[in-house]
């Protein structure tokens, strides 16, 4: 009854990255490794990317079935800024970005289908966030000048947690952050994305914890939530709604039943679905409550036709069944 199915996979990796497209599945992680489905789940391959075994694909993006991106998360100065490529769905790889400069580190990747192109997220430089654009399906990639974006706090930056610390969505970017005393909300305010605006700064952060996630239930209804990392089983991050496109943001009226770190929000209609290293969470929309989907440690989840698929550490990986979440929201008799 909505319970976690594990699915055993000849890896020890911690995964991190994970999307899909029609029936195709892609995880990703350290060591190198990304995990393919071709059928949904119901069978996978594990491989590494050749000369690539200590980098970490924290995250990734399908431009199709045969080109996938996958996004190293770590410092420049050790070699772990780069973009590996492919275009036959696996069987080889290049570098279609290595940056060397000084105080890189990726933090997320987004995909636009219709606009076919991407943008790639890093760590600020001198409190700016860098932001590339990744074009002609990554055989170009430019930086965007962020003109008349705000000023970063001391320490403030965005997670390399589940790839969900960027959206697109409306033409529109919104970067969610944290690491400072305060977490914060942008959004840009045109479609090139060169200017921006602070959309929250009223939630208190300190270097652990912040904003890891924000997802999307359609263009105008998004979910931000968090927590601090250094402490799993207790979170003084509130989960933000906006229904207005990200102009502005509440704390949701129905509360966690326990406050925890959440790495990923999902939307799976009708349930907005949480997770994090301490377990994970369904929220019914038009029931107004919360149910616990039992013991996980997942970094990430998607949403995949009939499944919700989740990845975590140690090469877990797992889903549960859509039609058992009914049950969990039954009356009690």
């Amino acid at each position: 009854m909505g319970q976690w199915h594990a699915i055993s996979l000849n890896t020890t990796a911690s995964l991190r990255a994970l999307k899909s497209f029609q029936n195709e599945i892609w995880a990703s992680g350290t060591k190198g490794t990304y995990i393919h489905s071709k059928d949904n789940g119901t069978t996978w391959e594990v491989k590494q990317v050749p000369g690539a075994e200590n980098l970490d694909f924290r995250d990734l993006a399908i431009l199709n079935k045969k080109e996938i991106i996958l996004m190293s998360a770590g410092p420049s100065e050790k070699g772990a800024a780069k973009l590996y490529k492919t275009n036959d769905g696996g069987q080889t790889w290049e570098i279609i970005l290595n940056i060397k400069e000084s105080k890189h580190f990726f933090d997320a990747i987004t995909w636009d289908y219709k606009k076919r192109i991407g943008y790639l997220l890093s760590d600020p430089i001198d409190q700016k966030f860098v932001l590339l654009k990744i074009l002609k399906h990554g055989t170009k990639i430019e930086q965007i000048n962020l003109f008349n974006f705000p000023t970063l706090l001391p320490r403030e930056a965005a997670f390399a947690a589940s790839g969900s610390s960027i959206l697109w969505l409306n033409n529109q970017l919104n970067i969610i952050s944290g690491g400072a005393y305060k977490a914060r909300i942008f959004q840009s305010m045109d479609t090139d994305p060169s200017t921006w605006k602070v959309t929250h700064n009223e939630t208190s952060a300190d270097t652990s914890s912040g904003f890891f996630t924000i997802g999307a239930k359609n263009k105008n209804h998004f979910w931000v939530a968090g927590g601090n990392y250094l402490r799993l089983n207790s979170s003084e991050i509130p989960i933000l709604e906006s229904t207005n496109a990200g102009e502005s943001w509440t704390p949701i009226k129905t509360q966690l039943p326990k406050n925890y770190y959440i790495e990923k929000v999902i939307w799976s209609n009708p349930y907005w679905i949480t997770t994090g290293p301490a377990g994970s969470y369904a929220f019914h929309s038009k029931l107004k409550k919360w149910v616990n989907l039992g013991e996980s440690h997942f970094h990430n989840i998607i949403s995949s036709q009939k499944k919700i698929f989740g990845v975590g550490p140690k090469g877990q990986i797992g889903y549960l069944l859509k039609k058992g979440l009914k049950t969990l929201f039954l009356p009690e008799k």
